[in-house]
């Protein structure tokens, strides 16, 4: 039986290149890989939440699902966690059989990410008592928000070559997609119980351990999860040990 594909979906200001080696690590283990530039990143347009989550599933789900005929795992990384969930909706193993498809998301892979139900008309903004991290600076007349310093909150622990190519394409985030309503997530659906894992990142600096611990308990779900000793962007610093992880949790879900 083929192999599900991994569809990653990168963070706020990342893009594919930040994943290259993880997804090198997991098409080398036998598994097909697609990532995307998520449209908010890099726009000063008014992209908003439910745009990224429609571009994720239009444009990296169901062409895997219904043209590559292919099962998926979705990977999120931080603030992908809200639009790539909101985009599996109705993807999963029972929504998909009982509309007579034989492809669906067998499970979903979130990375120190945003756990947030949505479908309450509340932004990411909102969630978070109506204030921003601190790394991140709103710039009001170019839509944007923008992070003057990467490597503290985003990089710390990775190499500094690597660190600074990386901030080179972290580019600046588009502002509405956070200031705007989330859609509905499909972590909390039937579908996907016993479906959801969350790997932790121990030594972060942008949504710290701590805070982690909070937004997976305040779920009110059950979830899978796992530890890695590393930094918010464990893809950079820790990527053999965190293929290692989503390896072993993909097992669990392959059909």
């Amino acid at each position: 039986m083929a192999k599900p594909v991994f569809v990653l979906v990168p963070g706020a200001s990342q893009n594919p290149a930040h994943y290259a080696h993880l997804l090198h690590l997991l098409q080398s283990a036998g598994y097909g890989a697609l990532s995307a530039l998520l449209p908010s990143v890099g726009s000063r347009d008014p992209i908003t939440a439910s745009d990224d989550a429609e571009y994720v599933r239009s444009r990296m789900l169901l062409p895997v699902l219904d043209v590559g005929q292919q099962d998926v795992i979705l990977i999120s990384h931080s603030y992908s966690g809200m639009p790539a969930s909101a985009a599996a909706r109705g993807l999963g193993k029972a929504d998909r059989l009982a509309e007579g498809k034989s492809t669906a998301v067998l499970g979903q892979i979130f990375l120190a990410s945003l756990i947030l139900p949505g479908g309450d008309g509340r932004s990411v903004q909102d969630s978070f008592g109506g204030h921003l991290p601190p790394h991140i600076r709103l710039d009001e007349e170019r839509n944007l928000l923008c992070c003057d310093n990467p490597i503290p909150p985003l990089f710390n622990d990775v190499s500094p070559v690597l660190a600074e190519a990386a901030c080179q394409t972290s580019l600046s985030h588009g502002a509405t997609s956070m200031l705007s309503p989330c859609p509905a997530a499909s972590w909390n659906t039937p579908a996907f119980q016993d479906r959801i894992a969350y790997i932790h990142t121990l030594d972060d600096r942008a949504v710290p351990y701590e805070a982690q611990r909070m937004i997976l308990q305040a779920s009110g779900q059950k979830w899978i999860t796992r530890e890695i000793q590393s930094g918010h962007s464990a893809q950079l610093s820790a990527p053999e040990e965190l293929a290692k992880v989503i390896l072993e949790l993909a097992k669990q879900w392959e059909a």
